[in-house]
């Protein structure tokens, strides 16, 4: 159980590092030419409050925990877009981390749309857990014409393999640059 822990920190650590070195190298090819780079464009922050669905995991891990993503966005049209990205929702020992592709439509302000995928994660019980993602959210886009737009999002996580006590709610601000 230790070294699975171990390595899931050690991959943590090799994302969260990867992504700072991919963030400082366009910022630096940014200063150095006028364009913006392509992988610095079109990313997502997301924070906010997550909720488990598990009486059991609230009632172990309280009844409002951390829940936070950084996605990007790969395709656009006017109707809909498609992102990537991994998140993390949960706070101590009971936590899933997704790695999902998401299909978001828009249609004014309005946000709504289905995601799938994979995730990683520590049940109630201490093991871990590893199985399919998938999403679903409705969102309300506040403003588009800023330069760093923002949006907030309601969505809820089926997790499989967890006997749903990785399920749950979240509901996150959003601001894309």
């Amino acid at each position: 159980m230790k070294t699975t822990g171990t390595l899931w920190s050690i991959v943590l650590g090799a994302l969260i590092g990867g992504i700072l070195l991919t963030a400082s190298s366009a910022a630096q090819a940014q200063f150095q030419t006028d364009e913006i780079p392509e992988l610095s464009r079109d990313w997502t922050i997301r924070a906010g409050l997550f909720i488990f669905n598990s009486r059991a995991a609230r009632d172990q891990e309280g009844a409002v925990t951390f829940a936070g993503s950084v996605e990007r966005t790969v395709y656009t049209t006017p109707t809909y877009d498609v992102s990537i990205g991994v998140g993390y929702y949960g706070l101590g020992n009971v936590y899933s981390v997704p790695i999902m592709a998401h299909i978001i439509g828009h249609r004014e302000s309005w946000r709504y749309g289905i995601g799938g995928g994979y995730a990683f994660g520590r049940r109630l019980d201490g093991r871990g857990s590893a199985g399919a993602a998938i999403g679903l959210l409705v969102g309300y886009q506040i403003n588009r014409a800023s330069r760093y737009p923002l949006n907030v999002d309601l969505r809820y996580n089926f997790i499989s393999g967890a006997n749903n006590e990785l399920d749950g709610y979240s509901i996150t601000l959003g601001v894309k640059f």
